[in-house]
């Protein structure tokens, strides 16, 4: 498969961008009404999802060169696979049956990378924010509410656009010749792809500590980049903002 030229992906990482710091900034605009709020958030994971998926059917490869595929969870039905049921119920159910061992195996990677990164975490949060009371353990209200909504409305949308879209097009600008960490993506890829990643998390919040989020997206990015898929970043990216929540609740 030919390349595209550098130029191409370049003006084209400006423009989408520049189109989702500006839309991201309108639609979180509507969160500061209460009556709003979910509406605002679920339309900027709707957002997310269709840049990244309509920027990819555009391409050679397609959502799996993307990384974005999920195991064919993104992916139309295959012809002559059986009939689409009521609602396309049958499509679903045949998807999910596919994507569920690939599932498993990005979580469990998810979780390995975890039980590796996070002890230096909750020692680096602490020192950081050096709390003054005890560690107390709780929950977020409703956790499992608070799970799938990190998977699905934070997590998924943002990998997608960030390590599926934009570390793709930023790979074709800087293509990978001996890889980083054992993972085929070049450097400037990866640390381009977090710095975008942090930016727009401090256009939102011009708090100087958003700006943190570039390093977790470093890790995010070499994950897509080992495993040849968002799926094992989007679980990791969910455990990261459980664990924030946690020990935000538990020290501060």
């Amino acid at each position: 498969m030919t390349r595209p030229p550098a130029t191409r992906p370049f003006k084209e990482i400006v423009l989408v961008y520049g189109l989702s710091v500006g839309a991201t900034v309108a639609i979180l605009q509507l969160t500061s009404l209460e009556p709003l709020r979910d509406i605002g958030l679920t339309a900027l994971a709707l957002l997310y999802l269709v840049i990244a998926v309509r920027s990819a059917q555009r391409e050679p490869g397609g959502i799996r060169r993307y990384g974005i595929h999920l195991a064919g969870l993104l992916e139309p039905p295959t012809a002559g696979e059986g009939p689409a049921g009521p609602l396309g119920i049958f499509d679903l159910t045949r998807a999910l049956r596919r994507a569920a061992a690939p599932a498993v195996r990005e979580l469990g990677y998810a979780f390995l990378v975890a039980l590796i990164t996070f002890p230096p975490f909750i020692v680096g949060f602490f020192f950081w924010n050096a709390p003054e009371q005890a560690f107390s353990f709780g929950l977020p209200n409703a956790p499992l509410s608070f799970i799938l909504a990190q998977l699905l409305i934070v997590a998924l949308p943002e990998e997608a656009l960030f390590r599926g879209y934009f570390q793709t097009r930023l790979s074709d600008i800087w293509p990978h010749k001996t890889g980083t960490l054992g993972a085929p993506i070049h450097v400037a890829a990866l640390v381009t792809q977090a710095a975008l990643f942090a930016l727009i998390h401090f256009v939102v919040d011009p708090n100087p500590g958003r700006l943190a989020v570039f390093f977790p997206g470093l890790i995010f990015g070499w994950m897509r980049a080992r495993r040849g898929g968002i799926g094992a970043a989007v679980a990791y990216h969910a455990l990261c903002n459980l664990l924030s929540d946690i020990l935000y609740r538990g020290w501060l």
